[in-house]
């Protein structure tokens, strides 16, 4: 079962009227403070929370965290116990070893040595193929984005992994009561949270993406090393989005990617407010669904704000 977006999280607690609002916000006309707040609250929330179905209506129902974690733990219980449907039993300490692992490397490149420097790659390898089938993990593939679709260009050498859901990972590492206390959230696991986050609404939101395939980019020049999180396709331009805890530090390997590639300009989702400059879309984490709508309007001619 798939986890709710952060967008349907806010419908189902009864927030659709600032729903409405994200969905209204405009370059020209940002979101207020009081809005930008309450967003951010609830954003806090749901990483702790996560999307899946069970954890949200329990929540909903007696607002008791402490109650949904342990839901939470008895979901990843029931994942590890279905094993047996996915793999013969002589394979299920790989799938124990990929699953258990994948939440702490997210934002990582995958090295089957950091898992388990004992096992076999191709052993390791069959356990990720088989837990993407069953949407349990998700491999975001390099690409060399020459061109689209970007999946045309890939080395499946090369890769990382998301995890099933944002709630489920921070309660596999032992996170919860980080992300409830901690101010930059950004920084929580190395990044990894908000990267998690970040790559499960764009899949979430991405309806010509079908397939749930996600890709990042790199240039692995010894003197020249430039990695970008996530790129996204819209129309027929390729985007490169960046994760990004600081205020305009950090973007080297984003504006890399632009004069590189020749793209129109980068998105860098952050902590900050919605804004547009010098070639850099920024977007605030709760504003992810209306990453398309935003990137057309710059598109169309929106200049600086």
């Amino acid at each position: 079962m798939k986890p709710l977006s952060f967008s349907e999280f806010l419908e189902a607690s009864g927030n659709q009227q600032l729903k409405q609002a994200l969905a209204n916000v405009e370059l020209s006309v940002p979101i207020d403070e009081t809005a930008h707040q309450k967003a951010m609250g609830l954003l806090r929330l749901y990483l702790v929370l996560g999307g899946m179905p069970a954890v949200l209506k329990n929540y909903i129902a007696d607002k008791d965290i402490l109650n949904c974690q342990k839901i939470q733990t008895a979901l990843l219980q029931t994942y590890r116990s279905d094993f047996g449907k996915y793999a013969k039993i002589s394979q299920h300490k790989y799938l124990q070893k990929i699953f258990d692992s994948t939440p702490r490397l997210v934002g990582q490149r995958i090295k089957y040595t950091l898992i388990d420097p004992e096992e076999k790659s191709r052993d390791l390898k069959n356990a990720v193929d088989l837990l993407d089938l069953a949407g349990v993990v998700k491999p975001i593939y390099l690409s060399s984005a020459s061109g689209l679709p970007i999946g045309s260009k890939i080395n499946e050498k090369k890769f990382k992994l998301l995890f099933l859901d944002v709630g489920l990972a921070q309660n596999s590492c032992g996170l919860q009561s980080n992300l409830l206390f901690e101010e930059n959230i950004m920084q929580i696991n190395a990044g990894g949270v908000a990267e998690q986050f970040v790559g499960q609404e764009l899949l979430a939101y991405d309806e010509k993406n079908r397939a749930g395939d996600l890709f990042f980019w790199a240039r692995d020049k010894r003197g020249s090393r430039a990695e970008v999180d996530y790129l996204i396709n819209i129309g027929s331009d390729i985007f490169p989005v960046e994760v990004k805890a600081g205020k305009q530090g950090g973007l080297k390997s984003l504006r890399l990617f632009v004069e590189e590639k020749k793209s129109r300009f980068g998105v860098r989702i952050s902590l900050d407010k919605l804004s547009y400059v010098d070639q850099v879309l920024s977007l605030p984490l709760y504003l992810i669904e209306q990453l398309p709508r935003l990137v057309q309007s710059v598109v169309s001619g929106v200049k600086k704000y």
